[in-house]
């Protein structure tokens, strides 16, 4: 059985991440510009990769 912390811990980062990211860009200018970009960035190749990147190979 798995447990519920090994289920929610991506998604959760993923949460914070992308939570952090909006609101530096919302709040901050400068150096928070990038740190939006750097976490932004980190969810959306994590979301590209996961959705692009795995095909499954085919059984015969």
């Amino acid at each position: 059985m798995i447990k519920q912390t090994g289920i929610w811990f991506w998604p959760l980062v993923m949460a914070v991440l992308s939570a952090a990211g909006l609101l530096s860009a919302l709040l901050a200018d400068g150096v928070w510009d990038w740190v939006s970009v750097l976490t932004l960035g980190a969810v959306s190749a994590t979301a590209l990769y996961f959705s692009l990147g795995r095909s499954r190979p085919r059984r015969a």
